[in-house]
């Protein structure tokens, strides 16, 4: 008990004596947790990003494409399962796709990973595949990436990226 005492006894000590060093560090240290501790509350659970600019497409069956045209919307929250990718691309004027996330599995703020479906000028063609959409906390004017596998396991089959053009997050 006497140990445990003198033990305590110092700690007070130490940080009843505003001038020495061990006070300052002690002080400092914990003014660094409180900021840390304080960003990492602040941080925003609910994420919007957009894209009008696409970079490329994948296709397991036809192969890579600059799309000429290309838009993604998303939003979700990621203290939950709740939100929605969509997005539109034309690889050439006569071949368009669809990607939509069906269900959410896990997600934070860079990535979203879960169920799609993905039509090929409006045909169904790949249903309840397993994927993953990433950078997506990347600031405009960087890209994103979504790669898609098939129904039993999320692998680079499918694949669109694009880059940010607007976003907002609370």
């Amino acid at each position: 008990m006497t140990q445990r005492y003198n033990f305590f006894a110092a700690l007070t000590l130490l940080f009843s004596q505003k001038g020495s060093k061990m006070y300052a560090i002690i002080r400092a240290s914990l003014a660094v947790a409180a900021g840390f501790i304080l960003c990492a509350g602040a941080q925003a659970a609910t994420h919007s990003v957009w894209s009008e600019k696409p970079l490329a497409l994948t296709d397991p069956t036809l192969g890579s494409f600059s799309p000429i045209r290309g838009n993604m919307a998303t939003t979700w929250n990621s203290k939950t399962r709740y939100g929605h990718m969509h997005i539109t691309a034309q690889a050439n004027p006569n071949l368009t796709y669809d990607f939509n996330l069906v269900s959410i599995s896990s997600s934070h703020a860079d990535y979203i990973s879960g169920v799609w479906d993905i039509f090929r000028n409006g045909v169904l063609v790949c249903n309840g595949c397993i994927g993953k959409a990433y950078i997506l906390s990347a600031p405009v004017g960087n890209y994103f990436k979504v790669y898609i596998g098939d129904e039993n396991c999320a692998a680079e089959r499918w694949h669109y990226s694009g880059y940010i053009t607007n976003r907002f997050d609370f």
